[in-house]
């Protein structure tokens, strides 16, 4: 990996750009910024060596691939065997934003959180009863049935703290929510 330069606006609308629609040409991501393709291309290029884009990945509409049963799963292991959970956990099919959480009150344990997503609950019930299986039941799980409306866990607003120009990270403008008397 290349050493890491600071980034500047114009990357941080690449980036920004490419969170949006990584399939962009370089042309339209270079008209959004103020670019031309070359230096665009450069750019990614670049920003892809240093780091900061580990890849492009597709935004798959899980309805229409049959997914119908969506959750939010909580593992809690021993820490003896967090490295192994970790592990084993980054394997099952449906699961994403796999997090370890901090801070879990006991130093003895861990807990990781994620979504899952399947055809149905017997899949995600399937997957569970095989992370109790492969840890000899010293595990705790949660799941909670979630509805799934809308996944834009991909979007991040990169400017206001990559650049760190004092600008507020959320304004009641941008809030998505009505305003509350």
């Amino acid at each position: 990996m290349a050493k890491k330069r600071s980034l500047d606006a114009i990357d941080v609308g690449i980036l920004e750009a490419l969170q949006m629609d990584a399939g962009m040409t370089n042309q339209a991501i270079g008209e959004k910024v103020g670019l031309t393709p070359g230096p665009t291309h450069s750019r990614i290029k670049r920003l892809k060596e240093e780091g900061y884009i580990k890849g492009t990945h597709a935004d798959l509409n899980w309805h229409a691939l049959g997914m119908e049963f969506f959750s939010s799963i909580d593992v809690k292991v021993p820490v003896s065997k967090a490295d192994e959970a970790q592990h084993w956990l980054r394997q099952v099919p449906g699961i994403w934003n796999l997090a370890k959480m901090k801070n879990t009150g006991n130093d003895g344990e861990v807990i990781f959180r994620f979504w899952g997503v399947s055809s149905d609950r017997y899949v995600s019930l399937a997957i569970i009863d095989s992370i109790l299986k492969e840890f000899d039941s010293s595990v705790d799980i949660q799941i909670q049935e979630m509805e799934l409306i809308e996944r834009r866990s991909s979007h991040v607003r990169l400017g206001r703290t990559v650049l760190g120009d004092g600008t507020p990270i959320w304004t009641p403008a941008e809030s998505p929510l009505p305003p509350t008397d």
